[in-house]
């Protein structure tokens, strides 16, 4: 319940109420239930897209480590000693 907003927690708690009032506790606990399951999936998911993305940007600054700088420098001194 920390994952969602005050605002949030405090209508499903009204919601679940209710529910348990008008259809006892077994549907208040496959409905808690659904929600939990929910709210870790989303979880996972966030947390693998981070991964992924931190995994991409450590790759891409691997490569670019590894390419070597353009040799336009040397051609420059050549052509000065020339004339």
């Amino acid at each position: 319940m920390a994952v969602m907003k005050k605002k949030t927690r405090r209508k499903l708690s009204k919601q679940l109420n209710k529910l348990i009032k008008l259809h006892g506790a077994e549907m208040a606990l496959a409905l808690v239930t659904g929600i939990v399951s929910a709210l870790a999936a989303e979880q996972s998911s966030k947390a693998a897209k981070k991964q992924k993305a931190k995994a991409r940007k450590a790759r891409a600054q691997k490569t670019a480590k590894a390419s070597r700088p353009p040799a336009r420098t040397v051609a420059a001194r050549k052509r000065a000693r020339a004339a």
